[in-house]
């Protein structure tokens, strides 16, 4: 009886310090994180604890992740969604309530408004679909739960704690994709430590609520990635023979250009003039509508193609961009 008391006693206080072990253990997994920013950033353990307590894993956030590859489209297709005539005219009314704005970031950060307005719609129809996935629940799942994305997680999910430690952000009210990228211009968490600004001056840097912080920090990212003022983007062209020596990309890859504009001319393709003999460029092959369309990709294409990797995403921006700013000056006219 005595022995059994005791045996009974003892796999009790095994069991609690099991228990509490494993407790302490369900932690553990992100204190690493917690100590690197401690020391990188002199936060408060406690309170970045506080945070990651009630991060959640999301299992509709690992069945996204966990879906087929999508449909790779062709330029037919892809123009056909994101030129539509309502995002057309809708980017006119963004630009419209959002002039001054527009301009400033124009006047600072050399980009052109219509090209910023595009960003924006194409990548949430001008905020209106931004996401409702937590960001907290998206990163800390990537990070700690789904190993093909650990490195990536673990990265942004150490940002983002840096974003709502310095712009005291409440982590619920940070919404966004499955993957992580955040607000109306779908920032990931390290690049919006390096690109977003405070653009109306209230010391904060609200790209989920604030259009003046959204458009300053756009114009910035495009700034940063070397945009040029006043250069072209893209000239449609002819004369592609199917055994022409030059480098033709195709949709998917985005290419830095790389071949004068003075070359491509020589060899007998329709190109502009270029003021410098020395402009790069680069040709991209696109499946329209009435077959293979042919363009000449210059520096500012691939400035586009660095928020996004790829030649379809850059050209659905450039002619969205063009058909807003054609819609916007017959407006005016009438």
């Amino acid at each position: 009886m005595f022995h059994t008391f005791s045996t009974i006693r003892l796999l009790i206080v095994l069991l609690f310090i099991s228990s509490a072990s494993q407790t302490a253990n369900a932690g553990s997994e992100y204190d690493e994180l917690i100590q690197e920013l401690v020391a990188e950033k002199g936060y408060e353990a406690e309170n970045l604890r506080k945070i990651l307590a009630d991060a959640k894993r999301s299992q509709q956030v690992i069945d996204s992740l966990n879906r087929p590859a999508e449909t790779i489209h062709t330029w037919k297709t892809y123009r056909r969604i994101f030129l539509k005539p309502n995002r057309i005219e809708e980017g006119v009314a963004y630009w419209k309530k959002h002039r001054v704005h527009l301009d400033k970031a124009e006047e600072i950060y050399g980009v052109a408004p219509e090209i910023i307005v595009a960003i924006i719609g194409v990548e949430t129809l001008y905020g209106k679909r931004p996401g409702t996935t937590s960001i907290l629940d998206a990163l800390y799942t990537q990070a700690y739960h789904y190993p093909k994305r650990y490195q990536f997680g673990r990265a942004q999910l150490k940002a983002f704690l840096q974003i709502l430690m310095e712009e005291e952000m409440d982590p619920s009210m940070a919404l966004g994709s499955y993957a992580g990228a955040m607000g109306t211009p779908q920032f990931i968490p390290t690049s919006f430590l390096s690109f977003a600004v405070d653009f109306n001056g209230d010391k904060k840097r609200d790209i989920w609520g604030n259009d003046a912080d959204v458009i300053g920090s756009v114009a910035n990212y495009f700034n940063k990635h070397q945009w040029r003022k006043g250069e072209a983007v893209a000239f449609r062209t002819e004369s592609i023979a199917p055994t022409h020596p030059l480098y033709v990309e195709s949709a998917q890859r985005a290419a830095k250009p790389d071949t004068p504009l003075s070359t491509i001319k020589e060899a007998g393709i329709a190109a502009p003039d270029p003021a410098d003999e020395s402009t790069l460029t680069k040709i991209i092959q696109l499946k329209g509508a009435e077959g293979d369309e042919f363009w000449l990709g210059m520096h500012n294409f691939y400035v586009i193609t660095r928020y996004n990797h790829s030649n379809l995403y850059a050209m659905a921006v450039y002619q969205l961009s063009q058909e807003i700013l054609a819609l916007k000056h017959s407006l005016e006219k009438q």
